[in-house]
C-alpha cells in the first residue's frame, strides 16, 4: 500500500515515490512515518484512594508543626536578648545663692595664646590644618600672624607662629 504524499517544500500534492517530482525534496522520512502505527496517546488515570490522601495530609500538618515548633525553640533566645536601656534621671535644682562665693573666680585676662615653632618641610597651610582641622586655610595663620603678610610661601624653619582659637576665626 502507497500513500500519496504532499511536498512540505513547495506544495506539490498526490506524490507517489520518495522524491518530489516538481523541487527533488527527499520525502523517504515522512513517508516512514506515516506507515507507522498510531497508539492511543491517553494515559491511563490513576486513582488514588481516600485513605492515601488522608496520610498525606497529616504528613503535611506534622511537618508544618514541627517547623513551626523548631522555630520557636531555637530562634526564641536571640529574639530576647534584647537589652533596653534607661536613661539616667536629670535632676533639676534652684541655684543657691551660697555656692556662688565658693565658684572659682574666673580671669578677666585672655589665655595666653599657644605658640608653634616651624620644623623643616612644614608650609603654613599643613600647620593650619594641623591646629585648626581639614579645610582651614593658610589665611587664619596669616591674620594671627601678622609678620606673614606677604611672604607666605616663604617661612623658616624654626619661626615661632601664634596658633588662632580656630573656632572664631572658621565660624
Amino acid at each position: 500500500m502507497t500513500n500519496k504524499l504532499n511536498c512540505p517544500v513547495c506544495g506539490y500534492t498526490g506524490i507517489e515515490g520518495n522524491n518530489c517530482p516538481n523541487c527533488d525534496t527527499d520525502l523517504s522520512l515522512i513517508s516512514i512515518l506515516q506507515e507507522l502505527p498510531i497508539l492511543e496517546t491517553s494515559l491511563p488515570k490513576s486513582q488514588v484512594s481516600r485513605w492515601q490522601l488522608v496520610t498525606a495530609g497529616l504528613i503535611l500538618l506534622i511537618g508544618m508543626g514541627l517547623g513551626i515548633l523548631s522555630s520557636f525553640v531555637f530562634m526564641q533566645p536571640q529574639v530576647m536578648t534584647a537589652s533596653v536601656t534607661v536613661p539616667s534621671p536629670v535632676i533639676i535644682t534652684t541655684p543657691n545663692p551660697e555656692l556662688n562665693s565658693i565658684a572659682p573666680k574666673v580671669s578677666s585676662q585672655p589665655p595666653e595664646p599657644l605658640t608653634y615653632t616651624v620644623k623643616a618641610g612644614e608650609h603654613l597651610s599643613g600647620i593650619a590644618e594641623k591646629f585648626c582641622g581639614r579645610g582651614t586655610s593658610w589665611q587664619v595663620m596669616v591674620e594671627a600672624n601678622p609678620q606673614l603678610k606677604g611672604r607666605e610661601d616663604y617661612i623658616d624653619v624654626g619661626e615661632v607662629f601664634k596658633i588662632p582659637n580656630c573656632k572664631e576665626n572658621t565660624g
